[in-house]
C-alpha cells in the first residue's frame, strides 16, 4: 500500500527509533485503531447522530487516519523482524480461504436446516 519512497522513509524512521520504541508506536497505533472503530460504532450503528472531532473529521475519517499509521507502523516491524511481505501474503490467503470454507460451511448448515 505504501510507495517505494514512502517505504523507504519507514524504513530509515525505523531504523533511527529502533524496536522497542516502534512496537510501543505500533501498540498505541492499534489502541486509537480500536477507538475509532468504537466511536464509529456508537455513532452510525446505535443511530446516534455523526458529530466530527474539534478538526472537523468524522468517525470515519478517524478510522482511515488511524488505518494509515497503523500501517506505517506495520512496514516498520516487518522491517525490523526482516518478515517479508510474501511471509505475510501466505499467511493472509490461507486464512482468508480457512473463512470462506468457514461461510460455506455455515450457508449449508442455514440451507439443510431452513
Amino acid at each position: 500500500m505504501l510507495t517505494e519512497a514512502m517505504e523507504k522513509k519507514c524504513l530509515e524512521i525505523a531504523r533511527y527509533y529502533g524496536f522497542d520504541a516502534q512496537t510501543n508506536q505500533l501498540i498505541e497505533e492499534c489502541a486509537e485503531l480500536i477507538q475509532a472503530i468504537n466511536k464509529y460504532k456508537r455513532q452510525f450503528l446505535r443511530g446516534q447522530p455523526v458529530r466530527e472531532s474539534g478538526d472537523g473529521k468524522t468517525p470515519r475519517d478517524m478510522i482511515v487516519e488511524e488505518i494509515a499509521d497503523v500501517e506505517v507502523m506495520l512496514c516498520q516491524i516487518k522491517y525490523l523482524l526482516h518478515i517479508t511481505d510474501l511471509e505475510v501474503e501466505d499467511i493472509v490467503e490461507n486464512k482468508i480461504e480457512r473463512t470462506m470454507m468457514r461461510m460455506e460451511e455455515s450457508r449449508r448448515g442455514v440451507s439443510m436446516n431452513g
